[in-house]
């Protein structure tokens, strides 16, 4: 009786393997969302905020409303409307889908232009008038430990994370998590040495920058919602946005084709709430891709 012939292990140290997607992506066949286009789709672009800090007193959409190619220009109280609660975040839920009453940096989402043209969205952006009573603002780190001026009323740890739950509802800080560790003699240890150098390091912003930028799209029907999205984490986008509409997950459907990179700047959720109320306020599908200064 003659034995089964053994499947042999080839070798692989040594070897040079190509990259399954690697002729896709050289000859610029490889789908990114950047490039993904839609029957009907609107291009959103956002006005921000100017200012650090500081309440909503009159937002003005007439004379972006009235560009020509203009569909509907969206501020935070449209979206109100269809979440009463439209806040979201990994750890804590402090990013309003759109500013909601005040602005909290400069560059917050204020107001959306929708229009089937991008350029056109761009123009009528700019025409979007925001009137602020300004609020004392943060601009240091370590001042914000004892700053009276408070970014945040209240804390609203997102349950992600068991650690941050004891402060739900804290309210008067800046400070979002306070840990100590203490090990041993440290005091004992300074007196022995040598030599004790005290010194204060800062250094600049800096910022993943990949090549492809965030970009999102979303597209709904009546009964589900689909978000092609430039993601390092869909499953959490997925949960993150079923649980924002009040949805079962299996309502929710997020699709992450080719990444152009992301290095840690697209992990969690970006545009995917934003043009997601879009998609459902306009009923058609909404894109936006935040330039390289956004």
């Amino acid at each position: 009786m003659k034995r089964a012939a053994q499947p042999t292990e080839t070798a692989q140290v040594g070897r040079s393997l190509p990259r399954l997607e690697s002729w896709l992506k050289v000859t610029g066949r490889a789908e990114y969302v950047h490039n993904l286009r839609l029957p009907r789709m609107l291009y959103g672009k956002i006005c921000r905020s100017t200012v650090a800090h500081g309440r909503i007193k009159r937002i003005d959409v007439a004379a972006a409303q009235a560009v020509g190619g203009v569909h509907r220009v969206v501020t935070g109280e449209d979206i109100r409307k269809l979440i009463p609660e439209p806040y979201y975040g990994p750890a804590f839920h402090d990013q309003p889908v759109l500013a909601l009453d005040k602005v909290r940096y400069v560059g917050e989402p204020v107001a959306v232009v929708l229009a089937a043209d991008p350029h056109v969205a761009e123009e009528a952006a700019h025409l979007v008038e925001v009137q602020y009573e300004e609020l004392p603002a943060v601009y240091d780190e370590v001042e914000a430990m004892t700053s009276a001026a408070v970014v945040h009323e209240a804390l609203k740890p997102a349950g992600t994370f068991p650690d941050l739950k004891h402060l739900k509802g804290k309210t008067n800080t800046n400070v979002a998590l306070d840990f100590r560790l203490r090990r041993g003699d440290a005091d004992g240890a300074m007196a022995k040495a040598e030599r004790v150098f005290e010194h204060r390091f800062r250094t600049q912003q800096v910022m993943h920058t990949p090549l492809e930028p965030l970009v999102s799209v979303a597209e709904s029907t009546e009964t589900s919602l689909t978000i092609h999205t430039a993601s390092q984490s869909p499953s959490f986008v997925r949960i993150e946005i079923a649980r924002l509409l009040g949805w079962p997950e299996n309502r929710v459907r997020v699709r992450v084709p080719f990444l152009g990179g992301g290095f840690g700047a697209k992990l969690y959720i970006k545009l995917e709430a934003l043009v997601s109320v879009l998609s459902l306020i306009t009923k058609r599908p909404v894109k936006i891709s935040l330039t390289m200064e956004e």
